[in-house]
C-alpha cells in the first residue's frame, strides 16, 4: 500500500514539474511570438498568426494525441510531445534569424502540437488518484505553472537579445533547452496505460446529454477563449501602441501568470469543500473586474490589474470544468472523451487568437474588451441556470 501512494505521488508530481517546463515555454511564446511576429510579416495585422496558427495546431491534434495515449499509453507519447516543443522552438529561433516568415509559422504549429501533448498532464494526474481526490490532482498538476511565472517572463527578457542580429531568437533558444529539462522527468514516469476496456464506454453523444459534462467543456472553453483573446494582444499593445516597454510588458505577463496557476494550491480544495457552480461563478466574477480595470486606463497598473483579474477567473473556471469532465469518464472513455472535450476547447481558444489581432488592429484595445463581454455574459448564464447532479 505504501509503495502504492508513494507510486501515485510521483506521478501527480512529476506531471506538475512537466507542467512547469511546459508552461515556462508557453509563457516564453507567449510574451514574444506577437513581438516577433510583427517582425517578420509582411503586414501588420498578420502579427498575431503564428500564435493563432500555434492554436489551431493544438485544436486539430488534441484528439488524435489523446487516442494515441490510449493506444500506447501516456509516457511514450508525452516524450514525444516534449521533442517536438524543442525541434518547434529550435525552427522558430533559426526563422529569426534568417528572417523567414512562413517558417516562423511553421515553427508555431508544431510548437502547438507539443502544447497540444501538454495539455493532458493534468489528466494523467487526475487518472492517478481515487475520484475523491481528483480535483486536488489537477490542480496540483496545474501549480507548475507558477514556476513558469517566475522563470518565463525573466527567460525572456534577460534573451531578447542573446542572438546578434536576430531579436527575440534567443528567447526560443532559451525555451528549446527549458524544454530539453523534461525529458527525464518524463522518461522516469509510470508508464500510465489505459487498462483493455471490458466494454466500449458510452457513446460519445451520450456525454453530450449529460448536463455537468456541458458544463464543464463550456466552462473550460469559454473561459479560456476569452483570456486567450485578451492575452493574444496584450504584448502588442503594451509595447507598440502605450509604448511601455519589453519589461512592462514581461511583468504584466509575468503577474498574469502566477494569477493563472498560483490559486491552484487551493482551488481543488475550494471546489472539494463549495462545489463546482460557486467557483465558477467566483472565476467570471473576476473576469468583470478584469475588463473594468481594462477600461479604466493605459497605464502598467490598468494592464496588470486586467490581466491579473482574467489569470485567476481562468484557474478557477479551467479547473472546475476539467474537474467536471474528468469525473464524468470511465476508464475506457478517457481517451474519446478528454480527447474530444480538449478539441472543443481549443476550437474555441483558436477562433479567439485569430481574431484577436484583426480586432485589435480595426478596432483597438477598448473594442476588444467590449467583444468579450458578450462571451463572458453568455457563460454567466450557462452557469447560473445549468442544473446539473
Amino acid at each position: 500500500m505504501a509503495g502504492s501512494t508513494l507510486s501515485v505521488l510521483s506521478s501527480v508530481w512529476r506531471m506538475t514539474a512537466a507542467q512547469a517546463l511546459s508552461m515556462t515555454v508557453m509563457n516564453i511564446n507567449i510574451i514574444t511570438t506577437g513581438l516577433a511576429g510583427a517582425l517578420l510579416s509582411p503586414v501588420t495585422w498578420l502579427a498575431t498568426l503564428p500564435i493563432s496558427l500555434q492554436f489551431v495546431s493544438t485544436m486539430l491534434m488534441t484528439l488524435p494525441v489523446s487516442l494515441l495515449m490510449a493506444r500506447f499509453g501516456r509516457r511514450p507519447v508525452f516524450l514525444a510531445g516534449a521533442l517536438l516543443a524543442i525541434c518547434a522552438t529550435l525552427t522558430q529561433a533559426y526563422a529569426l534569424y534568417t528572417g523567414q516568415f512562413i517558417l516562423f509559422c511553421i515553427g508555431a504549429c508544431l510548437l502547438g502540437g507539443g502544447h497540444a501533448i501538454a495539455q493532458f498532464y493534468r489528466y494523467a494526474a487526475a487518472d492517478s488518484v481515487s475520484p475523491k481526490d481528483k480535483p486536488k490532482a489537477v490542480s496540483l498538476a496545474l501549480v507548475g505553472g507558477l514556476v513558469a511565472a517566475i522563470f518565463g517572463p525573466e527567460l525572456s527578457h534577460r534573451l531578447v537579445g542573446a542572438v546578434d542580429g536576430a531579436l527575440y531568437a534567443g528567447c526560443f533558444v532559451g525555451a528549446a533547452m527549458v524544454q530539453c529539462l523534461a525529458l527525464p522527468i518524463l522518461a522516469g514516469m509510470p508508464a500510465l496505460t489505459f487498462p483493455p476496456p471490458k466494454t466500449r464506454g458510452r457513446p460519445l453523444g451520450v456525454f453530450f446529454r449529460i448536463p455537468a459534462f456541458r458544463l464543464g467543456v463550456c466552462a473550460a472553453a469559454l473561459g479560456y477563449a476569452v483570456m486567450s483573446f485578451l492575452m493574444t494582444a496584450v504584448p502588442l499593445q503594451i509595447v507598440n501602441v502605450s509604448l511601455l516597454g519589453e519589461a512592462v510588458n514581461a511583468r504584466v505577463i509575468q503577474w498574469h501568470v502566477i494569477a493563472m496557476f498560483a490559486p491552484s494550491f487551493f482551488t481543488g480544495s475550494l471546489i472539494a469543500r463549495f462545489g463546482v457552480r460557486p467557483i465558477m461563478l467566483a472565476g467570471l466574477l473576476c473576469y468583470v473586474f478584469s475588463m473594468m480595470s481594462a477600461l479604466s486606463g493605459l497605464q502598467f497598473w490598468h494592464y496588470f490589474g486586467a490581466l491579473s483579474f482574467i489569470g485567476l477567473g481562468w484557474n478557477f473556471l479551467y479547473t472546475a470544468g476539467t474537474t467536471l469532465i474528468a469525473l464524468l469518464t470511465e476508464p475506457e472513455e478517457r481517451g474519446r472523451v478528454q480527447g474530444v472535450a480538449d478539441m472543443i476547447i481549443f476550437i474555441a481558444v483558436a477562433c479567439a487568437s485569430l481574431s484577436a489581432g484583426f480586432l485589435h488592429i480595426i478596432g483597438g484595445w477598448q473594442a476588444m474588451i467590449f467583444v468579450a463581454m458578450l462571451p463572458t455574459a453568455f457563460l454567466t448564464v450557462v452557469v447560473a441556470f445549468t442544473t446539473y447532479r
